[in-house]
């Protein structure tokens, strides 16, 4: 029986982190679509670097979420 209460915790928790990355992955692009609005509409070289900052923050944290899905993946893996 314990096995099988694992086994249900471990979709649970699939299933939630699945729901989180899938929710960041939205944040990604409406992040990046503000910093791609935010660089068309620059006038000062000043605007464009904070622009340009706000899309490349977007991307590290596009691959931090997808980091997190491989190895949630890796250790759902490993633990069925």
């Amino acid at each position: 029986m314990p096995a099988m209460a694992d086994a249900r915790f471990l979709a649970v928790v699939s299933r939630l982190t699945a729901m989180l990355v899938d929710m960041a992955g939205g944040v990604f692009t409406l992040v990046m679509v503000y910093g791609g609005l935010r660089y068309m509409i620059a006038h000062s070289p000043r605007a464009v670097e904070g622009a340009k900052e706000v899309m490349g923050r977007a991307a590290v944290g596009l691959v931090l979420i997808l980091l997190v899905d491989a190895l949630r993946q890796l250790l759902q893996y490993v633990a069925s």
